[in-house]
């Protein structure tokens, strides 16, 4: 079993708009475009965990437009599910907000948040009850990647795409 991975692509404001337009060809871009592809971050299955230091909840089916965690599972749903929910977006606008409030936490900031015990009574995936300190620099490093990624697209101006599949 692969489990749930989450991706993120960042995408023109063009193409973007393109997408809305025509929220069917989503899925050609995403699975067989070269150059979409170029432009993805795989933060594997750290996602949930990421989710859970950032904003504190557990449950990933509670609204995240309030907080930060929408960073990695908030969004606009566009087209068909594909298995854990439809392709979301964010425009660029919401992209340079949402940066700003990640900035502020740095990965060092994160990692201080990390407690297995924590993490483990919670069910955070996808360790689910057997969380270990080991496990802090994966959350650690994909966010840090994360944090990256959303300051290249706020500096290039792109609106971004979030799927879990």
């Amino acid at each position: 079993m692969m489990g749930m991975i989450a991706s993120f692509f960042r995408v023109t404001p063009k193409a973007l708009q393109g997408l809305k337009s025509n929220p069917d060809e989503a899925a050609d871009l995403i699975f067989e475009m070269e150059e979409i592809e170029e432009l993805e971050l795989d933060i594997d299955k750290s996602w949930h965990g990421i989710y859970f230091l950032l904003s504190g909840v557990a449950d990933i089916d509670q609204p995240t437009g309030g907080h930060i965690g929408r960073a990695v599972l908030g969004g606009h749903e566009l087209g068909e599910d594909y298995g854990y929910g439809p392709l979301r977006y964010f425009e660029p606008s919401e992209v340079a907000e949402i940066y700003n409030e990640l900035k502020e936490i740095s990965p060092d900031e994160l990692a201080s948040r990390f407690d297995r015990e924590t993490l483990s009574e919670h069910g955070i995936y996808p360790m689910n009850k057997k969380w270990t300190e080991e496990d802090k620099d994966y959350l650690v490093d994909n966010y840090d990647f994360l944090l990256r990624y959303y300051e290249t697209a706020v500096k290039n101006n792109e609106g971004m795409l979030l799927l879990i599949q």
